[in-house]
């Protein structure tokens, strides 16, 4: 692997990471019952609606706001019709990978505008472990 690619698979986790912080806390209250799926298919309806639209925002803020609600699999069609809308690959920022990448890095940094004031998601860190009550120091009210 190339440093390069070290830096966009790191990126692209990153992202990941984010997206399932999200989900997380907005599932728990402002979008209550919210899952990664759900995520994925509205970055994916936001991208494609601005690819459809082609720099119109009033077009595009259109096609993003209509929701599949008789829709069986919402992810499914909007995945198609990203590969509909998607320019054929010419260099690695026009595959679809990047843009999955590219729609939810947008997602992420709007419900971070939207509900987090801005702030980055918090991630859970691997191998940080809170300590025992049993090893707490005990006081007691008189020192």
């Amino acid at each position: 692997m190339t440093r390069t690619t070290d830096a966009t698979h790191t990126s692209m986790s990153q992202v990941w990471l984010d997206v399932i912080s999200a989900v997380d806390y907005l599932s728990r209250g402002d979008r209550h019952g919210l899952t990664v799926y759900d995520a994925l298919e509205e970055a994916l309806r936001w991208h494609t609606a601005a690819l459809v639209a082609g720099g119109d925002e009033f077009l595009a803020a259109a096609e993003a706001s209509r929701l599949p609600w008789d829709d069986p699999d919402p992810l499914r069609s909007v995945v198609e019709r990203l590969v509909l809308h998607h320019p054929p690959a010419i260099d690695e920022e026009s595959t679809s990978p990047w843009a999955i990448h590219h729609a939810l890095k947008v997602w992420v940094d709007q419900m971070a505008d939207q509900y987090n004031d801005g702030h980055q998601w918090v991630h859970p860190r691997s191998g940080r472990t809170m300590p025992s009550v049993l090893m707490l120091p005990f006081k007691t009210g008189t020192q």
